[in-house]
C-alpha cells in the first residue's frame, strides 16, 4: 500500500483545495492523493410506507421543466471498483525508516514532539486536523476469497499470523483499541468494538481506510438488504463517528446508519457485534435529536427485543436508560404537538422516574461533594463506580432536561407565567450542573464528555454565572485536548449567547 494511500486525511477534509498538498499531507510529510469525496444521499432512511409529504414548515423547491429519473448505480459502481489488493500491496515496501514518525505514550495517548500538549490521534498533526484522524482506524487489510495477503516485515514467527503494519498504521490501530473503541463500548459488557473489531479489521473487507470502506459500502448499501453485515453496520457507525466530530457535520453517515436499521430490523436485537454497533448508532442518532431539537431517525421497534429488557446487570440498566432517553425525545421534539403526544410524554416521564427509583445501588455515587461558590468548584463533585454507571445517570438528568422543556405550558398569566418559566430555567440548570459534574469528576468516562458537549449545545445558555460559564468553558478546551474534538466554534457560540444575556439586562 502506498504513502498516499496510507494518508486519508487528506481525503475527508472539506474545502481544503490546497496544492499540490494539502494541509495535514504537508504537516505529515506524506505523498498527497486527492479521495473521491462520496457521502450517503439523503433520504435512504425512509422506509416503503413512509409518508413523503414535506411537513408545512418545509421549504419545497421551485421546478422548472419536467423531471426525468435515471439510476445510476450501476455506473457508479464501476467508477468505484476496488483495486486488486494484492497489486497494491506489492507496490509498498515495509521498512523500519519508511515513515518517520516520532511518536510516544504518556499516560495512554499519543504525545507529539512538537508540542507539549496531548494529541491523541498522532504526533505532527496540527490541532485543527486531529479530528479527521479516526479514519485511519477503519481497517480491512484484504478480501478472504482472494487469499492474497499482506507482506509481514520479516520476523518469520509472524508471518502467517497477523499482516504487517506500518508504523503509523501500527500507532493508529493501538489508539483507536485503547482510546476511541471505549467509546463504542460504553455501554456492551463484552467489548465488542474494542476486542471484535480490531481482529475482524485484518480479514473483513469493510474496514479499511475511508475511501476504501465507501468503495465497498457503496454497492452493498444499494443492494440486496440480506447482503448487509454486521461488519457493514459497525464500518457505517464509525464513519459516522468520524463525521460527526468533523466541523462541517453534514449528517451523511448517519442517514446511512439510520437507513440500514430502519431496513434490517434484526440488527437491534441480533446480540454480537451487529447489536453492539446498532446501540452505537442509536446514541449517534440521540446527539443529532439533542442538538439539532428534532425527532430521531431510528425506528425503536427494531430495539425491544433486545436481551438488554430482560437481563438485570448494570450495562443492560445504562443500555435500558439510553433506550428512554430515545422514547423521550421522540415524544418531545414531535412536528405535531397533540393532547396524545403530551398524553404519551407523561407515560415516558414515569418511565423514566421508575428506572431511577429501582436502578441498582450501583448507580449512586461513591463520592459526592456540593458545588460552592469556589472557582476551581462551580460544578458538583459526583464520583461513579464505572464509566458504565456515569453515562446511565448523566442520560437520566439529559432526559429530565427534555421533560422539563417539553412540559404544557402554563395558563397562569402575568407574573405567574414568568415564575413557572423560571422555575423551568432553574430545573434545567440544576440537571445540566450535573451533567457537566459527572464529565469533570469521571475522567475516565470520556463518553461523559460527549454528553456534556451536546447538552451544552442545547441548553449552554441557562449558565448565567459568570464562574459558571468560565467552567463550562475550562470543561470544553479540555475534552478538546482529550478527544481532538474542536471545540472553538461552540465556545463562541456559548459566548454570544451569555453576551446577549448580560445585554438584556
Amino acid at each position: 500500500m502506498p504513502d498516499s494511500v496510507s494518508n486519508p486525511i487528506s481525503q475527508g477534509l472539506a474545502g481544503d483545495t490546497d496544492l499540490p498538498a494539502c494541509t495535514p499531507c504537508k504537516d505529515a510529510g506524506t505523498e498527497c492523493v486527492r479521495g473521491v469525496n462520496v457521502r450517503f444521499r439523503n433520504g435512504l432512511d425512509l422506509g416503503e410506507d413512509h409518508d413523503v409529504a414535506f411537513p408545512e414548515n418545509r421549504t419545497w423547491p421551485r421546478l422548472t421543466g419536467s423531471i426525468h429519473f435515471h439510476d445510476e448505480t450501476l455506473e457508479i459502481q464501476r467508477l468505484y471498483t476496488v483495486e486488486d489488493s494484492e497489486t497494491v500491496w506489492e507496490q509498498e515496501e515495509v521498512t523500519s525508516d519508511s515513515h518517520e514518525i516520532n511518536a510516544s505514550r504518556t499516560t495512554e495517548r499519543l504525545e507529539s514532539p512538537r508540542s507539549p500538549e496531548h494529541q491523541p490521534f498522532l504526533s505532527g498533526v496540527p490541532e485543527s486536523r486531529k479530528t479527521n484522524l479516526p479514519s485511519d482506524i477503519l481497517h480491512t487489510l484484504h478480501d478472504p476469497s482472494s487469499g492474497a495477503r499482506r507482506p509481514s516485515g520479516g520476523h518469520s514467527g509472524l508471518q502467517h499470523s497477523v499482516p504487517a503494519f506500518t508504523e503509523r498504521e501500527a500507532i493508529l490501530m493501538r489508539n483507536y483499541i485503547e482510546n476511541m473503541a471505549l467509546w463504542a463500548d460504553i455501554t456492551d459488557p463484552q467489548r465488542h468494538f474494542e476486542v471484535n473489531v480490531p481482529v475482524r479489521a485484518v480479514e473483513e473487507p469493510a474496514l479499511q481506510y475511508h475511501n476504501h470502506c465507501l468503495q465497498m459500502l457503496i454497492p452493498a448499501l444499494s443492494g440486496a438488504q440480506e447482503n448487509i453485515t454486521d461488519v457493514i453496520l459497525a464500518a457505517v457507525a464509525i464513519l459516522r463517528e468520524h463525521e460527526e466530530m468533523d466541523w462541517e457535520d453534514n449528517q451523511f453517515h448517519l442517514t446511512g446508519t439510520t437507513h440500514i436499521l430502519n431496513s434490517v430490523s434484526s440488527f437491534g436485537s441480533s446480540g454480537g457485534l451487529g447489536e453492539a454497533a446498532a446501540w452505537l448508532c442509536l446514541r449517534e442518532d440521540i446527539y443529532v435529536s439533542l442538538t439539532a431539537q428534532k425527532p430521531l431517525r431510528t425506528n425503536l421497534q427494531n430495539f425491544i427485543h433486545s436481551d438488554i429488557f430482560q437481563r438485570d446487570d448494570d450495562f443492560a440498566w445504562a443500555s435500558r436508560m439510553v433506550f428512554l432517553l430515545c422514547k423521550v425525545l421522540k415524544c418531545a421534539f414531535t412536528y405535531e404537538a397533540s393532547t396524545a403526544s403530551l398524553a404519551l410524554l407523561h407515560d415516558v416521564e414515569q418511565e423514566v422516574e421508575g428506572w431511577f427509583n429501582t436502578k441498582p445501588h450501583t448507580f449512586n455515587p461513591i463520592r459526592f461533594i456540593p458545588r460552592t461558590q469556589r472557582r476551581d468548584q462551580r460544578f458538583p463533585v459526583i464520583w461513579m463506580l464505572l464509566p458504565v454507571h456515569v453515562i446511565g445517570l448523566q442520560y437520566y438528568h439529559v432526559a429530565k432536561i427534555v421533560l422539563a422543556v417539553s412540559a404544557s405550558p402554563s395558563r397562569a398569566v402575568g407574573y405567574e407565567n414568568l415564575k413557572h418559566l423560571r422555575n423551568i430555567e432553574r430545573t434545567i440548570r440544576n440537571h445540566l450542573l450535573v451533567v457537566l459534574g459527572l464529565a469533570r469528576s469521571n475522567t475516565k468516562a470520556e463518553n461523559a464528555l460527549f454528553t456534556a458537549r451536546h447538552s451544552l449545545v442545547s441548553w449552554g445558555w441557562v449558565l448565567r454565572n459568570k464562574l459558571d460559564q468560565e467552567a463550562a468553558e475550562i470543561l470544553l478546551r479540555d475534552m478538546e485536548m482529550t478527544t481532538g474534538w474542536n471545540m472553538t466554534g461552540l465556545i463562541q457560540t456559548l459566548r454570544e449567547q451569555w453576551n446577549d444575556e448580560d445585554s438584556n439586562h
